[in-house]
């Protein structure tokens, strides 16, 4: 990145090395290096105005009437509801895109705001006193005074001496009728000129100690490295372009966020999809164990009965008989109960029971354990609820 101050000379920090240049030998110290710029401008006009800030329409209304049409504006917030209006003639800001070339121009403050940056990055912050930087460029001076964020446009004074004190104490004395100040209002001399502070101390204006004195050729342009600024001045056409750039960006998103919502919706509908696979596959497996749990069970009971037989061991029936009596509620009456015996060894229970009284509400049957495997059948006997309870002994 190359840094500029634009004037009747071009002040320069390009690749490291700087210097001034008029503009037509600029151009070629510019084609040796990359062309991007970041650019300060010296000619520049300030109001401070006062606007809601917190009706953003308002505001901008507000600091876009401060200046005629002929000046592009900016501006930056200094306190509450109150704000610093910048404002650069179209023609200059013209000069600057047609010489460096629109595609080169990356950054375009006011020249005193890239100076204050420099100021802050060496601690002085003027809050207790007004600030009068006298930069001296080597061809001119520049004068301005800073009030904590705000500031005066920058004054071209003469290079010698005798005049720059001079306008020194005519500087502070209209900026103390312009702003209403008294005598005691205080001001503190910054400037990166040896010559100046002796011309200054000589003339009994100011003690040495009470002047500052920063080693630095270009400030400006130090702080336009250093600084973040909210400004930046733009041609109305490059408005335009950074309009339908953000649209088109816009409708990008826009497009990105429908097709990021249309793959979650897949990815839920496959997980989905997956989870009911799997819990699918889950109850068959389920289904399968069970059947085959069963079928182990038929097949224990078959051999243990089959080994009751082979022993010559016998049903305990009268055991039987005796828990289902005992498990009969109140109320219902034994109609029959029949233990048949069939070929190889197997045996059936069949017992049937009914409420008597009608009156009475029915209920079901809590049986023993050794009734788990049998079957119940609701029945009517004698227009009476009953059930048929049938148990396979094999």
């Amino acid at each position: 990145m190359n840094y500029l101050i634009f004037d009747n000379d071009i002040y320069y920090d390009v690749d490291g090395k700087t210097g001034v240049a008029v503009r037509n030998e600029a151009q070629a110290i510019f084609r040796v290096a990359p062309m991007e710029v970041s650019v300060a401008v010296i000619e520049t006009l300030q109001k401070q105005v006062a606007a809601p800030e917190k009706a953003p329409y308002r505001k901008e209304e507000a600091i876009a009437s401060a200046f005629s049409g002929e000046y592009l504006v900016q501006s930056e917030r200094i306190a509450e509801n109150l704000f610093q209006a910048v404002a650069v003639e179209k023609r200059k800001i013209n000069e600057v895109y047609k010489y460096l070339g629109v595609e080169n121009v990356r950054l375009v403050v006011p020249y005193a705001a890239a100076l204050r940056e420099f100021l802050r990055n060496n601690n002085i912050s003027g809050e207790k006193a007004r600030i009068i930087f006298l930069d001296h460029l080597g061809n001119q001076v520049l004068l301005t005074i800073f009030n904590k964020e705000a500031f005066t446009t920058p004054r071209p004074l003469s290079t010698v001496l005798r005049q720059i004190t001079r306008e020194l104490l005519r500087s502070r004395e209209n900026y103390r009728a312009q702003n209403k100040l008294g005598a005691e209002t205080g001001f503190q001399i910054v400037t990166n000129s040896k010559e100046i502070v002796d011309e200054i101390v000589s003339n009994g204006l100011e003690a040495k100690e009470n002047i500052i004195f920063l080693q630095d050729t270009y400030p400006a342009l130090t702080g336009l490295k250093q600084g973040r600024f909210s400004m930046h001045y733009m041609l109305p056409e490059q408005f335009i372009r950074l309009r339908r750039i953000k649209e088109a960006r816009k409708r990008v998103s826009c497009f990105l966020v429908m097709l990021s919502v249309l793959a979650a919706a897949v990815v839920m509908f496959l997980g989905t999809l997956g989870l009911n696979k799997s819990a699918s596959a889950r109850l068959k497996n389920l289904q399968i164990e069970e059947a085959s749990c069963d079928e182990v069970l038929k097949r224990v009971y078959r051999e243990k009965y089959q080994d009751i037989l082979r022993h010559g061991k016998k049903v305990n029936f009268p055991y039987l008989m005796g828990v289902f009596i005992e498990s009969m509620p109140s109320g219902y009456t034994l109609e029959s109960a029949v233990i048949q015996c069939y070929p190889g060894g197997r045996y059936s229970f069949e017992a049937i029971v009914f409420l008597e009284a009608k009156s009475e509400p029915f209920a079901g049957m809590r049986l023993n354990a050794a009734f788990r495997r049998a079957r119940i059948e609701n029945i009517l006997l004698k227009d009476n609820p009953g059930l048929r309870v049938a148990l396979d002994i094999i």
